[in-house]
C-alpha cells in the first residue's frame, strides 16, 4: 500500500495553513477535507472552499505514489498532539489511512480523493515577481478598510490595478467599505492582466497575508491573474482566489480635492488620546468630536449612560476654528497603518470627508486614507 514518512513539525505547519479554508460550514462534505497527493520526495496538501484554494508542497520520503482525502480538522487535531517525531501515513482500503507515530496508531476514515475539486489551472511562465515585503505592506495598509458585509459583495474586496506613476508602471491597491477608503501605490511594481483592475475578496487576501507571515524566508511572490482567478505563488505555497465579478466604486471621485485646512499631528500622541476618549463614546456609533483651533485639537465624546470625556492635544494648525465628528475606530485604524512619526490631516468643513496621509518627503504621497464625517 502507498505510504510516506514526514517530520511532524513540517506536517503540522502545512496542515495549519489549510484550517481556515477547509472545514468551514459546508454542504459538501469533501470541502471539509484536504487532498493529499504524494510522490517520491514531495507531498502536496490542497484545501479549498471553491472561492479560495491553497496548495502546499512538503518534503517527504515515499516509495510509491498515492493520494487520499482526509478531514482537515481531525488530521490537524491528531498531528498537533503527537510527539516531535517522524510520522508514517499509509493508504488503506476504502479510502482510509493509517497514521503511525512512535507507539500511537490512528486509523482514519477518508473520502474518495477523485471527488476532490481541482484547483484552477495556471501558466507558470506568466507569473510576475513582486517583492514579498512590498505586497505584504500593501495588503496590511488596505485590507482593514474593506467591508465585512456579505450583501455589499463588490466592497468585500480589494482592488488591484496598474497605474502610471512618475512615468513608470506601478501597482495600486484600494479598499473601501463606503465609510472610509485606503489607497496605496508602489511604483516599479508591475503585474500582468490588471490594467482594468481586478477585485480580490477580503477573505482570500487575508489568507495571502497569513501565508506571507509564515514564509519570512521567501523574498518574492509570483502573481498572475486570468479572467476568473488571481494566483499567488509564495515559495512552496500556491493560493488561487476567485475574483469578485462586480464593479468597484469610482473611488477617484471620492478623493477630496479642495481640503484647505491642514493639521500636522504627532501620530502616537493623537492615537493614545483617541483611544482614551473613545472609551466614553457610545458603543453603537463610536463617535468622537474633533474641535480645532490655533495649534490645538480637542477630542471629546459622550455616552448617555456613563458620562463624557475630553482631552486637548498640541498640533500644528493655522486655520479657522472647526468642529467635525468621526467614528473613532476609523481614525484609529487609519493611524495604525501610517509609518511616519507625524501624520497630516486635511479637512474642508464639517460635512466633507477628511484625508489622512503620512508626513513624508514624497510628493505626491503614495498612501492616503479617507474617512467620512458623522453627525455627533
Amino acid at each position: 500500500m502507498p505510504s510516506f514518512e514526514i517530520d511532524k513539525k513540517d506536517f503540522l505547519k502545512g496542515l495549519g495553513l489549510m484550517q481556515s479554508i477547509a472545514g468551514r460550514r459546508t454542504t459538501l462534505p469533501i470541502l471539509s477535507h484536504l487532498y493529499m497527493e504524494w510522490g517520491k520526495n514531495s507531498l502536496y496538501l490542497t484545501g479549498t472552499d471553491l472561492e479560495t484554494g491553497i496548495r502546499e508542497e512538503l518534503t517527504v520520503n515515499a516509495e510509491e505514489e498515492g493520494k487520499a482525502s482526509i478531514s482537515a480538522k481531525k488530521l490537524y487535531e491528531i498531528v498537533k498532539e503527537l510527539p516531535e517525531q517522524t510520522i508514517r501515513i499509509q493508504k488503506k482500503e476504502n479510502h482510509w489511512i493509517t497514521l503511525q507515530c512512535e507507539r500511537s496508531i490512528f486509523n482514519i476514515a477518508g473520502l474518495d480523493p477523485e471527488e476532490f475539486p481541482n484547483l484552477p489551472t495556471f501558466q507558470e511562465k506568466l507569473f510576475s515577481p513582486i517583492s514579498t515585503t512590498v505586497i505584504k505592506e500593501m495588503i496590511d495598509k488596505t485590507v482593514f478598510a474593506a467591508s465585512n458585509e456579505e450583501s455589499r459583495y463588490h466592497l468585500n474586496g480589494i482592488l488591484f490595478t496598474q497605474q502610471i506613476m512618475a512615468g513608470k508602471e506601478g501597482l495600486r491597491l484600494v479598499a473601501t467599505d463606503g465609510h472610509r477608503l485606503s489607497l496605496i501605490d508602489r511604483e516599479g511594481q508591475s503585474v500582468k492582466g490588471i490594467e482594468k483592475g481586478v477585485i480580490l475578496p477580503k477573505k482570500g487576501v487575508l489568507e495571502i497575508k497569513k501565508v506571507l507571515g509564515d514564509k519570512t524566508e521567501v523574498e518574492e511572490v509570483g502573481i498572475y491573474f486570468d479572467q476568473t482567478h488571481g494566483f499567488f505563488k509564495m515559495g512552496p505555497s500556491l493560493i488561487a482566489i476567485r475574483l469578485i465579478d462586480g464593479e468597484f466604486p469610482e473611488y477617484e471621485q471620492v478623493i477630496p480635492k479642495g481640503n484647505d485646512k491642514v493639521v500636522k499631528m504627532e501620530k502616537d500622541k493623537i492615537y493614545a488620546c483617541l483611544r482614551r476618549v473613545a472609551t466614553m463614546a457610545s458603543e453603537r456609533v463610536e463617535g468622537v468630536k474633533v474641535s480645532l483651533r490655533q495649534n490645538l485639537m480637542e477630542l471629546s465624546s459622550y455616552h448617555q449612560d456613563f458620562g463624557d470625556a475630553k482631552e486637548e492635544v498640541d498640533v500644528l494648525y493655522d486655520g479657522p476654528p472647526l468642529e467635525i465628528g468621526f467614528n473613532a475606530k476609523y481614525l484609529l485604524e487609519a493611524l495604525q497603518v501610517m509609518d511616519t512619526s507625524f501624520v497630516i490631516m486635511e479637512l474642508k468643513d464639517e460635512g466633507s470627508p477628511c484625508m489622512m496621509k503620512p508626513d513624508s518627503l514624497k510628493t505626491p504621497t503614495d498612501q492616503i486614507c479617507i474617512v467620512m464625517p458623522m453627525r455627533i
